[in-house]
Formats: structure tokens, sequence, C-alpha cells
């Protein structure tokens, strides 16, 4: 009767459309699950047919079973336990409240609210802890930077012009590249302390302008016998920044050449209408792909899959996306390849634009 009790409360506590409830017991020195319901339990993937009557390393991987089980012991010794746990995408906050009869756990009732919601909020505001820092950081060292690398190249421009060993002229070459590099860098430092300075929306012809990137990318695509295919039924004009979205698919077309082996592959960039309102460019490469526990790490800070990467072209890329109220979306597999997909409305919302600012 009181385990009856029990069970009607927490079933009018849980919210039946956001949690699951659930009860097991401990038999043969296994956790046994005796009950489960909720909508919750579907979103993961799972049902109570998979469940009920099952032990935690039946349905879930090695690890997390593992995790649950010492919860559960907890629990089976008496304890209230309030744990996170995840299944795929989905994070939930569960409670165990084990059931006591004459100084013994008789079961444990278990409950799980979805909370998804909130990790991904806490995640945004840790990026955007991470970005102000960063933003900060990038501006200090940006601006100690660019006054002497713009005297060291204007001393090395004018050292070339004069010498007169032609045997030093590829090595002040190389200096001035490499200097170039570094401005490059520093730009991308000033970008990211300060996303706002400078834009310039306007009517593009994004057709062409991704054509002209392409045309740009392909005698480095030439040089791995790499062929750049372009796939567009008419011509779109997105409402942009140029020369950032220039910036973005630059970034996104070296970035496939570079993980393409030189054996002939293809590297397909489409672009389409996703509606009257937004467009969409996918680029696919079938180069060397990212491992899972990398690509959640890609829009970091200084985080890169490069061995000589900085860390700063896919989270530039973001900053610019997000400006303009797009999305990107990384898919790969190791070994297969990357699509990568960009979503952009045609027209911006002022009023957001004017918080953003």
């Amino acid at each position: 009767m009181n385990d009856q009790r029990i069970f009607v409360d927490y079933e009018q506590f849980i919210p039946r459309e956001t949690g699951f409830i659930f009860k097991f017991i401990k038999k043969d020195n296994q956790f046994i699950h005796t009950f489960i319901e909720g909508k919750l339990i579907e979103k993961v993937g799972l049902c109570p047919d998979k469940v009920t009557g099952k032990s935690l390393c039946e349905f879930l991987p090695p690890d997390q079973a593992m995790r649950k089980e010492f919860f559960y012991e907890k629990a089976w010794n008496g304890e209230q336990v309030n744990y996170e746990g995840s299944i795929g995408d989905v994070h939930y906050l569960a409670i165990l409240n084990p059931v006591i009869q004459n100084r013994h756990t008789i079961e444990v009732i278990g409950t799980a609210i979805d909370i998804t919601s909130e990790k991904n909020r806490e995640k945004q505001v840790q990026q955007m802890e991470k970005l102000s820092v960063v933003g900060e950081l990038a501006a200090g060292i940006a601006h100690e930077i660019r006054n002497p690398l713009t005297s060291m190249k204007g001393f090395a421009k004018i050292v070339k012009e004069s010498v007169t060993d032609q045997k030093l002229i590829p090595y002040l070459d190389i200096m001035l590249d490499e200097m170039d590099r570094i401005n490059q860098i520093v730009n991308e430092f000033m970008f990211i302390a300060k996303p706002n300075e400078n834009v310039n929306f306007q009517d593009t012809n994004f057709s062409k302008l991704i054509r002209d990137c392409i045309i740009l990318m392909e005698p480095q695509a030439n040089l791995k016998s790499i062929k750049m295919d372009y796939e567009i039924d008419r011509e779109i004009i997105l409402n942009c920044d140029r020369n950032q979205m220039k910036q973005v698919l630059i970034n996104l077309f070296q970035n496939a050449i570079e993980a393409t082996e030189d054996n002939g592959q293809l590297i397909s960039v489409r672009l389409d209408e996703v509606g009257k309102e937004s467009v969409m460019v996918t680029v696919m490469d079938k180069g060397c792909g990212i491992p899972e526990s990398r690509l959640n790490r890609l829009f970091e800070p200084f985080y890169s899959t490069k061995e000589k990467g900085t860390g700063l072209g896919l989270l530039t890329c973001k900053r610019i996306i997000d400006l303009h109220q797009g999305s990107i979306d990384i898919d790969s597999q190791p070994g297969e390849g990357t699509t990568i997909g960009i979503v952009l409305p045609r027209h911006k919302n002022v009023e957001t634009l004017l918080i953003a600012e």
C-alpha cells in the first residue's frame, strides 16, 4: 500500500511529456528494472520492452552502465541520489529514492526530467564567455603585433628593391610571405575581438561569389589533382557582407583541399534554395574525415585538427555566419569525408542585428 502511494506521488510530480519514471530491484547482485514509463524514454530511442526486466548493461553502453550502477548501488544502500545522465543528445536529471521496509530497501523509484535545453544554454553561455576572453586577448595581441609587423614588412620591401645580390631575393620573398601570413592571423584575431566592425551588408550575386572563390582555389586544387565541381540551377541574390562570406568560402574550400588526398578526388560544392527565405551552401569532400571526439570541438578557440593550424579559421567562419543569422552544420566520418552545410537567410532581421551590436 505504501509503495503504491509513493508511486502515485511521483507520477503526479514528473511532467509526463518531458520525463520518465522507472523502478528497479536488486536480484542476484544485479539491478533489474521492473517498470519504466514516460515520453522521454521514447525520445532517447528506447521503449519499455527494452528496459523492463533488463539490467543496465543490457540496454546501455558499458561505460554508461558502469557509471549508473554506482548511483544505483548508493540508492540501494538507502541514500537519495541525484545525478545527471545522457543518452545520445538527450540530457536528463535523475533522482533515485529508495523504498525502505523494516530497514531494508525493497525497491528504488527513479524519476528523470529532460534538461537538454538547459545544458545547451549552459554550453552557449560558456562559449560566449570563452569568446569574450579570447576577444580581449586577441585585441591586445593584435595591436602589439601589428605595429612592428608593418615596420618589418616595409623595411623588407625596401631591402628587396635595393639588394644587389640576386641570391637573396628568394629569402626576402619568403620573409614577405611569412609576414603576410602573420598579418592574416592578426586580422583573424581582430575579427574575433570585434566581429561587428566594418560590416557591409548588400545584395550580392552569391552564385557568382562562389564561382569566383572556386576559380581562386582551383590552382591549389589542381596541384593535388583534385577537381572542384559546382552545381547550381540559377543565379541567387543574397543580402550579405561579400568580403566576409568570401572569407568563409575560401576557408572551407581550403580545408576540403587539405583534407583530400592527391588522387583525383572530387570536391562538390552546391548552392540550393531552402524555401523562399533561405539558401544552403554544401561543401562535400571525400577526404580523411574528422573523428567524433574532435568534431564536437571544431568551433572552440585555438582548437585545430591541423598540425600547423591556429584554431581560428572555423571559429571565424562561425562568427561570420552567426553575424549573418545563419547556421553551420558539419557531418564527418573518418576515412569517408566531410560534408559542411551552411544555411543563410536571404535578408537579415534588422532588429536582431541592432541587438547583436
